[in-house]
């Protein structure tokens, strides 16, 4: 499948029918803008395009994070992507960065490759944190991953277990699989990194590394990162009605309660028929926020080789109306993706427009022609694709097939 190129040098675009494949409830469009900053300060730029495009065939929607494909999100996603650097360009063992939206903060701190130690008495030390200039705020680099030595414990196997076993495991750290440093056997092991991100209100400890007993997992801190979360790891599996191999007992106490990104009543999500709304927000905890309003400030600190804090305004969204069988519907349009990049002074942002006052019934697939477009500050228009009806489909097969 070829990378999607944005529709227009000022803007990528779409306008469909939601939902896919069926009776839609409404037709909504996509406008991705990206500024870049300059001498003269921050100026619209080429953009980027809509990146993973849920409604191709082929497409898995909850493997790629940071889909601009969400039309029915509630709330907005903020990522940062980029490096932490050193204060100056000079190496040293550990600095933080932080990310501000309007008056909500998260920090991180950054360390140097720290190796995990155990002492003649069999008690965990953490070695000293080797300097660095550049450190990837990646979730492969934040708390997390998993311990091969903790037991499957089942015996025999069923070809249903064999098959979890293979994005499942009971040592895996269910909220960041791909992480490094977490340890459920109290027993020494060789080449075991601690993470380079931590979130600075829940440092690890060696009295507190070990879980001991993986099901206690929930008590170890929060990984720490500014990236979009993958659908499988905890919260958002929960949304999803899924559950971790220990998932935490009644009366837990869990830090995705406090955080507000799980009911207290998290158990009863288990086994949903249907998925909830949440899962779709794909921030990190303390990265989604209420629908951001133009002039909303972010800043990054600390993740620019040379420039200690970029600081950018949202700016005033796109005007944004369907045109529909000759009849003009202005809609207001809702932030759904911010993706900043410091270190390429970059800022994409992805708005959705929804319609659900229909002039009369569309059904692509039956309909051959659909008068639906997108018109994009009075000025663009974006046409819908209308698909090949399943008449011409099924003439198409059978000239293919003959």
């Amino acid at each position: 499948m070829s990378p999607r190129k944005s529709i227009h040098d000022d803007f990528d675009a779409i306008v469909d029918f939601f939902p896919p494949e069926s009776t839609p409830d409404f037709v909504y469009g996509l406008v991705k803008v990206t500024y870049q900053r300059t001498e003269r300060g921050w100026r619209r730029a080429k953009a980027a395009p809509l990146y993973h495009d849920i409604r191709l065939p082929d497409t898995k929607p909850f493997w790629a994070p940071g889909s601009d494909f969400w039309p029915t999100k509630v709330q907005t996603d903020v990522a940062v992507r980029g490096s932490a650097h050193s204060p100056n360009g000079r190496p040293a063992p550990s600095c933080r960065v932080r990310v501000q939206v309007g008056q909500h903060s998260k920090g991180i701190n950054v360390y140097g490759d720290r190796q995990v130690l155990w002492n003649n008495l069999g008690r965990v030390q953490f070695g000293p944190a080797e300097p660095f200039t550049k450190m990837p705020i990646v979730w492969e680099r934040a708390y997390g991953g998993w311990d091969r030595r903790v037991p499957i414990g089942i015996d025999p196997m069923t070809v249903a277990d064999m098959s979890r076993l293979e994005f499942d495991h009971p040592g895996m750290y269910p909220r960041n699989p791909m992480g490094r440093g977490y340890l459920v056997v109290d027993a020494p092991c060789e080449g075991v990194l601690l993470p380079n991100l931590e979130d600075p209100r829940q440092p690890l400890t060696p009295e507190t590394y070990v879980t001991r007993d993986p099901a206690l997992w929930y008590r170890q801190p929060l990984p720490a990162c500014f990236e979009y979360t993958n659908a499988m790891m905890f919260h958002r599996l929960c949304w999803l009605g899924a559950g971790a191999w220990f998932h935490p007992p009644a009366g837990a106490e869990l830090a995705e309660v406090r955080a507000g990104v799980l009911p207290p009543d998290y158990l009863s999500l288990r086994g949903m028929l249907v998925s909830a709304p949440q899962v779709l927000q794909e921030g990190a905890i303390g990265m989604v926020f209420d629908p951001l309003p133009a002039a909303t400030p972010i800043v990054v600190e600390g993740m620019h080789p040379e420039i200690p804090r970029v600081e950018f305004a949202l700016p005033t969204p796109p005007t944004v109306e369907f045109s529909i069988e000759g009849k003009v519907y202005p809609a207001p349009t809702q932030l759904t993706n911010v993706l900043v990049e410091p270190g390429e002074l970059r800022i994409s942002m992805t708005y959705a427009a929804r319609q659900e006052e229909l002039p009369r019934v569309f059904i692509p697939g039956i309909h051959a022609k659909i008068p639906l477009a997108l018109r994009i500050d009075r000025t663009h228009t974006v046409p819908y694709d209308c698909p090949p009806t399943l008449r011409e489909q099924r003439k198409a097969s059978a000239g293919a097939g003959s």
